[in-house]
């Protein structure tokens, strides 16, 4: 699961709809990007837009993937 996303949309005061709508994606499938059901990791566009959106850099959105990656 991706905690660290759900968490920083949690303190935006942001639902999933919110952040699906800005990275243009659906609902559904920004849920599953947020629940770990997408295994990919994030493309380059998602992660610029996230970073954006949460006013985070890339590089802790990247670590926190690497963090996943190793607990799995």
């Amino acid at each position: 699961m991706r905690e660290y996303l759900k968490l920083l949309r949690k303190s935006k005061a942001l639902t999933q709809t919110d952040v699906a709508i800005f990275l243009g994606l659906s609902q559904n499938y920004y849920s599953s990007i947020e629940n770990g059901e997408r295994q990919k990791d994030l493309d380059l566009s998602i992660l610029i837009k996230l970073s954006k959106l949460f006013n985070v850099s890339i590089d802790y959105i990247i670590s926190e993937e690497e963090k996943l990656k190793k607990s799995e």
